[in-house]
């Protein structure tokens, strides 16, 4: 067996093109209809994973060609079964084998579109429920819906139990067996979570009309509230249950507005958390990602959105539809004087000048407010004039807009994360409030042909826009490092003191302390303390991280989860065993501090902290950190360097210099 992974390891380490291929084929055959009762797909899914862990394949690459095939061959034995209906009962292969059939109806007519996901995983009715699916006349949408979340759950599924094989072929057997239990157990705790999940659905259905009609009872016994809002609750009318949410969502986002403006204003944790986001998103820019998401954050400027505005308020000027376009007005009008208002009281600094005059402030975000405001009061306009059937194209492109323009706002710079959830829930109060008071009018649409007039006007703006101000706009957002320049003898006297004294995680909260400090080259001060019986740990992958599901193991081998501090992980991490247990050790991370000495010296913060590898029902074990250590045991392996022991209250703060290699 271990020759002939061995050999397969090598093929594919020489072909890794064709093994891509060959995974793809593997999959679509294995889900094809009727195909894959005599495919075995299953065992060579299996050993993908197993070649996954020997490294000759990477997770992800593998992962994405076997979803592809699963869904594509799903897709077209759908499609089989929606072209031809009945008539596949004719067909030779069907007609022979009528019971194979047979069972995939029953199963489908049992589970209905869940049967879709579900048949994926029961050997049996796996490969004919696509196409029974497509017989039955299920709708595309939901029928790729379905498709996509069971590939996405099969694919992993044969993988994995492949990878716990191939992770060590001595270990297999091991590894496999308390991989399976944890499977088990994230199935029962799925189970668990579907099944509460499904009693609360069936119990907010059940009482859903008891609670409405309280509802109309109140607001009838109340004069003021029957006069605003009787029209919503006429026995005919539909929107009653739009409108109660339209209510809870005006109630949720005014809240959470609220919350937001005074915690940016306090600065409370959510400052910290948008800061981190800010370096993570940094550290995550390409080329190519910045020409998309600046292509996007151009849909939001008012070079595109006003234009739009002005295009929509012609056509309901010329449709004769005044009510429709002293509404839009309003929406637009009042939307950015409120956005402009609270920029001006807050006065929040954005994490990189950019813009000057009224949108210099940061809080809230003026394109993820009037984006949402503008493409959402449009894309309830433009649903009037359609079907039912047809009215999510509006509003499902005006939610790709929005959201774009939102996320592109956060990965160019442009706005902290608070600024950007504070727009939308302004925006959203905003939009709510005024569509409420829009539907009350109860007019008649009169406005035919807006979604197409202004989804021209739109592609025009933007055009004009993307072809007039692209590489402006590129150099305004280009990435950039901003950092202190100072001298060494001002690092060492005080500057040393402005750094940040504490690891900030992702959620903003303070962990482990920085105690340490060091100005140099870090591959240096790696070659210096490996020399100490320092060392690297296990590089974290998909194959090994199934080595915390190892017996008794010890640190050399386990990978460490990488900490996050101000949205980057560390630069540098080591590990030194300690004498007293084999489970404890001491863990040395470095990360940017964004500072220069002299020009061209760089300066890191550091913990040295202890780490304990904690045991999870006797099943998982992982390597956690428990304490910062105090670095005076750090000192004998710094020999040769220039040390500063910093007392800082009860602890220690170390500074090290490296004069040996000072960079030039």
């Amino acid at each position: 067996m271990h020759d002939f992974f061995l050999n397969l390891t090598t093929w594919i380490t020489s072909h890794p093109n064709l093994a891509g291929f060959t995974i793809f084929i593997t999959s679509f055959a294995e889900s094809l209809a009727f195909v894959g009762l005599i495919m075995p797909g299953a065992a060579m899914m299996l050993t993908a994973g197993a070649l996954i862990a020997t490294g000759a394949l990477s997770f992800w690459p593998t992962m994405g060609w076997a979803v592809c095939g699963a869904v594509l061959a799903d897709g077209l034995s759908f499609w089989i079964g929606h072209r031809f209906k009945d008539h596949i009962r004719s067909f030779s292969l069907f007609a022979r084998y009528p019971e194979v059939l047979t069972r995939g109806e029953e199963f489908f007519n049992r589970h209905g579109g869940k049967s879709v996901f579900f048949g994926r995983f029961v050997g049996p009715v796996r490969p004919v429920i696509p196409i029974v699916a497509g017989m039955m006349g299920m709708g595309h949408t939901r029928f790729t819906v379905y498709n996509i979340l069971s590939a996405l759950g099969w694919a992993p599924a044969y993988l994995l139990p492949g990878m716990a094989f191939g992770a060590s072929l001595a270990l297999a057997g091991e590894v496999a067996e308390r991989l399976a239990i944890l499977l088990v157990l994230l199935m029962l705790l799925g189970w668990l979570v579907f099944s509460v999940f499904r009693r609360g659905v069936l119990f907010l259905f059940t009482h859903w009309p008891v609670w409405e009609k309280r509802l109309i009872n109140r607001i009838n016994k109340r004069p003021v509230l029957q006069r605003w809002l009787g029209g919503f609750f006429d026995k005919d009318s539909s929107l009653i249950r739009p409108l109660i949410l339209l209510i809870i969502i005006f109630v949720a986002a005014s809240w959470l507005f609220l919350g937001i403006t005074e915690d940016v204003m306090t600065g409370d944790p959510l400052v910290r958390s948008s800061k981190s986001l800010y370096h993570l998103l940094q550290g995550f820019r390409t080329p190519w990602g910045d020409l998309i998401m600046v292509g996007m954050t151009m849909l939001g400027d008012a070079a595109v959105t006003v234009p739009l505005v002005l295009a929509a308020l012609f056509w309901l000027l010329l449709k004769k539809d005044r009510y429709s376009a002293l509404f839009l007005t309003v929406t637009a009008t009042v939307g950015f004087l409120l956005v402009t208002g609270v920029k001006q009281m807050t006065k929040i600094p954005r994490p990189v000048d950019m813009y000057g005059g009224a949108v210099h402030w940061a809080f809230p975000s003026s394109h993820a407010t009037m984006s949402l405001v503008i493409f959402g009061f449009l894309a309830m306009l433009c649903s009037r004039e359609m079907t039912v059937k047809k009215r999510w194209l509006p509003f499902g492109l005006a939610l790709f807009l929005i959201l774009g323009i939102g996320y592109s706002r956060l990965y160019l710079g442009a706005h902290w994360l608070s600024d950007v959830v504070g727009g939308f829930s302004l925006g959203t109060a905003w939009l709510i409030l005024m569509t409420v008071a829009f539907l009350h009018g109860k007019r008649a649409c009169r406005s035919q042909g807006l979604f197409r007039f202004s989804l021209i006007l739109f592609i025009l703006a933007a055009a004009v826009h993307w072809s007039s101000g692209f590489t402006m706009n590129m150099l305004r957002y280009q990435q950039q490092h901003p950092t202190t320049r100072i001298s060494t003898s001002q690092w060492l006297e005080q500057g040393w003191q402005q750094l940040p004294a504490w690891r900030i995680d992702l959620g903003g909260e303070k962990e482990q302390m920085l105690n340490l400090q060091y100005a140099g080259r870090l591959a240096d001060l790696q070659v210096r303390l490996e020399q100490t019986g320092w060392i690297k740990p296990l590089a974290l992958t998909p194959a090994t991280s199934l080595h915390w599901l190892m017996k008794n193991p010890t640190i050399r081998d386990l990978p460490i989860l990488p900490q996050v501090n101000d949205g980057r992980n560390e630069k540098l991490l080591l590990i030194h065993t300690l004498p007293e247990s084999k489970a404890t050790f001491m863990a040395l991370r470095f990360w940017p501090a964004d500072v220069v000495l002299d020009g061209s010296t760089p300066l890191w913060v550091g913990t040295l902290s202890t780490m304990n590898i904690r045991s999870y029902l006797n099943l998982i074990h992982l390597p956690r950190t428990e304490s910062t250590r105090n670095p005076v045991p750090l000192l004998p392996a710094l020999s040769g360097m220039e040390t500063h022991l910093q007392a800082v209250r009860t602890n220690h703060v170390l500074l090290i210099e490296d004069n040996s290699n000072r960079l030039p």
